[in-house]
C-alpha cells in the first residue's frame, strides 16, 4: 500500500503529466487502502485543495490536488501524536501532536536541459 502511495506522489509531485492521466490519479487515489480523501484543505501559499491522506507512523501525510484541473497544489502533514527527532549533531527536536508542516508549489515549468531555470 504505501508503495502504490509513494509513486503516485512522486508522479504528482515530480513529473509532467497529462490532464487525462492526473485525472486518472485522482481518481485511482481514494481507490487505494487507507487513503482518506478531504475537501477544502489548505497548502502553504493559501491556496485550497482536495487532500488525499494516508494516516502512518505517527502522522497524516497529505497530498493536496486542486478539484478542477487535478494539479497538484503542494502538501499538509499533522503530526498524529508525539515524535523526537535525533539530528546529524546528536541533539534531539520533538514535534508535539497537532503540528502541522505545509508545502506548497507556486510554479512547475518544462525546460529543454538540466539546471535551465525558465
Amino acid at each position: 500500500m504505501r508503495c502504490s502511495v509513494a509513486v503516485s506522489v512522486q508522479l504528482i509531485s515530480e513529473q509532467w503529466l497529462a490532464p487525462e492521466v492526473r485525472a486518472a490519479l485522482f481518481r485511482a487515489l481514494p481507490t487505494i487502502k487507507g487513503i482518506t480523501m478531504t475537501e477544502d484543505v489548505p497548502v502553504a501559499d493559501g491556496r485550497r485543495g482536495v487532500a488525499f491522506s494516508l494516516d502512518d507512523d505517527g502522522a497524516r501525510q497529505s497530498l493536496v490536488l486542486d478539484p478542477q484541473t487535478f494539479r497538484y497544489l503542494g502538501t499538509n502533514a499533522t503530526r498524529l501524536q508525539d515524535r523526537t527527532y535525533e539530528r546529524a549533531d546528536g541533539s534531539k527536536e520533538t514535534f508535539k501532536a497537532g503540528t502541522v508542516s505545509l508545502t506548497a508549489q507556486v510554479e512547475a515549468t518544462i525546460v529543454d536541459q538540466p539546471g535551465q531555470r525558465s
